[in-house]
This record gives C-alpha cells, structure tokens and sequence, in this order.
C-alpha cells in the first residue's frame, strides 16, 4: 500500500504468558531501539537469518511486490516502476503514468503481479488539479509492452488480478470495478455507494474486503470499517461488516489459507479476524509503525515494523527469534516472499533513498556476488541527468548510452587530459559506460573515473535505456591521497 500520509506512532505493551515475554508489539514508554535478538522469542527458520545483499534505488520506495515465483520484486519510486531480478541485481525501468493535460508523469499508487508472473498491473488516481490519461496499466513484464489501457478520468486507488488472472478488480472514487483481462471488458461493480480505499480478495476469489476512502466530499459510511461481499458477476451482495479499529484502516489482507483476514490502521493498529465469524482474535494486538505489515504464505507468520521483532507468530501473538536488524533508517515497506524464505525489508534515509535489504532464512545458502559499485564514491543522478527531459538540457532516459553518459560527464576541465570511454554490456538487463580523464592539470587529483549503469526502459517506443546508478573514482598526485583508483577524495 502506497502511504498517503504521515502518522502519529501508538505503541504499547502487552504482556503474554507466565514467563513475561515481550512480543512483537511492545514498546516502552521512552523507547530505546535494540537488535531483533533482544528478547525472550519463539524458535524458528529466522533465528540465524543473514542478509545476502541491497538494491539500492536512488529514488524513495513507496510500494513493493513479490512476483509469484519470488524471483522478480517491483517497486515503486517517484514514478516509475523498477522490475528487480533479485538474484543477479538487475532491473528494468517501466514508465508511470502521464498526464498530458500537465506534461508530468504520474505515481502508480498500487502494483499487481498476474497469478503467472508475465504481467504486472499498475492503477494510479487523481491528483486533484490533473487526472491521469491511464488509470489502469498492464504491461508485459518481459518487453515493457502495454497489453491493456483502461481510462477514468478520476483514476483508481488499488488494483489486483484474481486467481485465474482473468479478472483485474479497481478501486477508487467510483467504488470497486471488474474487468476482465485481457480484453478489458467492464464486467461488474460493487454497490459500495461511496469511494473505496483498500481491497483484498480471499484466496478462493468469492470474497473480497473493502475498505470506504475518507474523502470529506463523499461522506463515506466508515473509512474505519471493512465491508465483506460476495462476488457473484450477476448480483455482487453484501455478506457482513466488521467493526474494530478506531482509525483509518490502510491496508487489507488475507490469509493464504483465507481462514483470517488482517487489516491495520494508519495509527499502526493491526487486528486479525475470524472474518466468517465476525470476531477479532483475542490473542494478538500488534502494532506497527505506518500500519506495515506482509504475511507468510503458510498463514502463520506476519512480518512488520513491530517494536522488537521483525516477525511474529499469528496464532499465538508472540514474536519469533531472528536476526534481522535494521539501522537507524526508516522502515518503510516490508515483504515476504512468496517461497517464505526470503524477506525483504526497505529502508529509506534522509536523503530520500531507498535501500532493499534482503534477508534469507537460516538452513538455506545465501548466493553471495562481488559487487564493483562499492569501491566507487556514489553521484547524485539528478545532478546530471532528468528522466524529465523538459527540465534539463541532459535526459537520463535514451537509445544510446554512449550518448546519455557523455552528454553530462564527457567535458574534460583541463584540456590537456586524456580521456578513455569504454561501453559494456555484461548482460541484457544491464550496460556500463566508463570515462576515465587522465594526466589531469592539477595539483591534487591525477586523475577521475566515472561509472555509469543502465537499466532497460521498457516503454512502448522501442528499446531505451535509463541511468539507475553513477559513481566516481580517484587516483591522487604523490603525497596527496590514494594513488591507485578509490572512492576516497584526494587532499
């Protein structure tokens, strides 16, 4: 879920059992952060749990998506979607949605895999002054291709597929709608009678939640209760409501095995349901910050931005020994894979960068690659380039990477250096541009390396390339720093 908003924390502490443990969602009054392992937790899979690596994105993650088979995770981040091979570290850049009324492109406010993994659907709503052109967008994940528009002029918050991944199902101002996929035929609508936020489908396709938008113009029924419906394409009824949070609900989600339905609110409140019964289990009161949470496909584990554990039990409330830590960055998303052993958790920074942290549970090998960007000093990308190329002379986004890199890094300062320009392709999701100026005229710096990568930009005009990464090395003048090439500053 897209956050929307900034929230005011509530913690607490619950106390289970004889033995005094402290659970997932406890939270001293003036609190002081410490490692996952600081507690009395349950054993499992995740007590040696260790981080194979980070992919690292220069723009803020604002939402995160496991494909079927956990080998791909898209993101979002500014506005566009990064799909990521998560083994090899590569990506592939797809572009948001634009507004032609205003030049810009818009944010995909949710991301939704088909139950194959070929496609992934992107919804984005009104922004109030500007509507988007597209509001639903499905596009093949392998070739960037667009294999269904779907306009409205007010846009849609949610997207996903059902099951069978014939069936994509919106939500936004004009409620819940069914389409069908590919053809993207309107196949029915819910009678919510007012804008609807967040949605979830149980795992059998008869069911969905929703959850009313808190809109002042709509006057929504309660943006604080679930509405339970019956699917049916003839006559869409409503089954029961659910009463129980105090606040905002933010995000819905069932269970794999569709026996509970989790919601939590944008006060970091989170309850499980026995939905068919209409009852919240007495045995967990969790709290995460921003209301984050993911779920396990084995219906028992629950990940999120919990006080003392990362994850959690969820038939008995009480947190799991691991030794996933995190760093004084901001937890923003979180994410469960769907084969259960890999995590991967986001952090965000002060700079507005993103870092994907994946952890692998214990009993399993972690593949582990060198990774030459780290003897680089990283370069702010939108100090050379803007993937908006109204807005700067030099356009992060084109055909010939060559060109892309020298048109922001190829003037030498001294005209007496030398310089070298090397463009690689190590595979087909990834091209390297180096320039390296040497014998330069000065009395500190012998010479500077630029490092530039590219990511596919898989949009409908032909193949593109965008900058993802850029970095710089140095070789100093005797007495002056390293003389061999470094990250390091010459003094």
């Amino acid at each position: 879920m897209i956050d929307k908003r900034f929230y005011k924390y509530f913690l607490a502490i619950a106390i289970f059992s004889v033995h005094l443990r402290v659970t997932a969602q406890t939270q001293p009054d003036t609190p002081a952060k410490t490692s996952s392992t600081n507690f009395e937790g349950l054993s499992s899979s995740w007590a040696n749990a260790v981080r194979t690596h980070s992919l690292e994105s220069a723009t803020k993650i604002n939402a995160i998506e496991f494909s079927p088979d956990g080998q791909l995770l898209a993101t979002v981040g500014g506005g566009k979607i990064t799909i990521w091979n998560i083994k090899k570290g590569e990506k592939t850049i797809l572009p948001g949605h634009y507004s032609t009324e205003t030049g810009m492109e818009i944010a995909p406010t949710a991301i939704a895999f088909s139950p194959d993994g070929r496609f992934l659907a992107t919804s984005t709503g009104s922004q109030g002054v500007f509507s988007p052109d597209s509001s639903i967008l499905v596009r093949d994940i392998t070739t960037g291709e667009t294999v269904l528009n779907i306009s409205d002029a007010e846009g849609y918050w949610q997207v996903l597929f059902d099951l069978s991944g014939e069936v994509i199902y919106s939500a936004g101002n004009s409620g819940v709608t069914a389409w069908s996929f590919p053809d993207g035929d309107k196949l029915f609508s819910l009678d919510t009678q007012h804008p609807v936020e967040a949605i979830a489908l149980s795992p059998d396709g008869r069911v969905m939640a929703t959850v009313d938008a808190n809109l002042a113009s709509a006057k929504p029924r309660s943006p604080n209760q679930i509405q339970l419906w019956q699917l049916n394409e003839q006559q869409p009824t409503l089954l029961n409501t659910l009463d129980g949070h105090v606040n905002e609900i933010a995000k819905l989600e069932f269970t794999a095995d569709g026996k509970r339905l989790i919601s939590s609110s944008y006060d970091g409140k989170i309850k499980v349901w026995d939905w068919q019964q209409g009852a919240i289990d007495s045995r967990t009161n969790f709290y995460s910050d921003n209301g984050v949470f993911s779920l396990g496909v084995d219906s028992r584990l629950i990940a999120g931005n919990f006080y003392s554990s990362t994850i959690t039990d969820l038939n008995t409330g009480l947190p799991l020994r691991n030794t996933i830590a995190t760093s004084d960055n901001k937890k923003t998303n979180i994410a469960f894979s769907p084969t259960q052993r890999l995590i991967a958790l986001v952090e965000t920074s002060d700079s507005n960068t993103s870092s994907i942290n994946l952890w692998l549970a214990d009993g399993f090998p972690a593949e582990k690659s060198s990774n030459p960007k780290t003897n680089y000093r990283p370069i702010s990308i939108a100090e050379y380039w803007s993937d908006k190329p109204a807005l700067k002379d030099t356009s992060a986004i084109g055909k010939d990477p060559l060109e892309i890199a020298l048109s922001a890094l190829g003037l030498t300062e001294i005209a007496e250096s030398e310089q070298e320009v090397e463009l690689n392709y190590p595979s087909d999701n990834l091209a390297t541009v180096t320039i390296t100026q040497t014998n330069l005229a000065d009395d500190s710096v012998a010479g500077i390396r630029h490092l530039v990568h590219f990511a596919p930009y898989a949009d409908d005009d032909g193949e593109k390339w965008q900058v993802v990464w850029a970095g710089q090395q140095f070789k100093c003048q005797p007495g002056r720093g390293d003389r061999d090439w470094s990250p390091n500053l010459c003094q």
